[in-house]
């Protein structure tokens, strides 16, 4: 017997992954802002390039 995985299954499936991939991106922002407040900075210092460049440069 073969299964039919037609375009309204796969439309199904990357939907909810999509749905997925959106709350987890989400839930990291929140956490980082949580977790910045909690450390004592700015909460919003997370979200400025001039952060995202420091870490990127600490990784090197």
């Amino acid at each position: 017997m073969k299964r039919d995985f037609g375009k309204e299954y796969r439309r199904d499936i990357f939907k909810k992954v999509g749905w997925v991939i959106l709350f987890m991106l989400i839930f990291f922002v929140l956490g980082m802002l949580i977790g910045s407040g909690l450390g004592g900075s700015n909460p919003l210092a997370v979200l400025w390039p001039g952060t995202w460049i420091h870490m990127f440069d600490f990784l090197r």
